[in-house]
């Protein structure tokens, strides 16, 4: 299935997504850049909602909100709370189960990160394989209900990679271990 979009919510959300995950991807790939993993896991968090936010607007009309038993809109600071990634994936029937449970190990890391500590050099080096299937299964996603017109590949290109990690003290910042 793939839906044509022209204007309107659905393709602003569509749009929005892509950049949080083309900016989740500069973050990533900068050299010397502090909160690398942190950043990436939660724009990608929000891509990833964005994504299914366009999808279920298109679909059901926008119908993605949580109402009270009075049904009332649930708000949070004047406006409508629109569902989380994790009831987007519990509400998509369509989700092949990797996928799924991929989209659930970065869900709990980002909620690490925004509630919680996360030891640096406990993530980066150890969850890269999951930060590239984390964004090949965005993209699927995202052509697969919406077109190869917003295939993320045309913007980007293959980041350069170093084969030693160093593992002393970086020279320019006390107390930092550059992976």
């Amino acid at each position: 299935m793939t839906i044509e979009l022209r204007k309107g919510k659905t393709k602003t959300l569509v749009e929005s997504s892509i950049d949080a995950a083309l900016l989740a991807i500069e973050i990533y790939n900068k050299p010397r850049t502090n909160f690398r993993s942190e950043g990436y896991i939660t724009l990608m968090v929000i891509a990833w909602t964005k994504l299914f936010h366009a999808y279920y607007n298109h679909t059901i009309g926008g119908k993605y909100y949580y109402k009270k038993p009075n049904g009332h809109y649930e708000r949070i600071d004047g406006e409508k709370k629109a569902w989380e990634l994790a009831t987007c994936i519990k509400k998509y029937a369509g989700i092949k189960e990797p996928v799924k449970k991929n989209i659930g190990f970065f869900i709990k890391l980002r909620n690490k990160i925004e509630h919680r500590h996360i030891e640096k050099r406990e993530v980066d080096v150890l969850i890269f394989g999951e930060c590239q299937a984390f964004l090949y299964n965005y993209e699927n996603f995202l052509v697969e209900i919406f077109g190869t017109k917003f295939a993320l590949n045309e913007s980007l290109v293959y980041s350069l990679q170093l084969s030693h990690m160093r593992t002393s003290a970086c020279p320019c910042r006390p107390n930092c271990l550059i992976f």
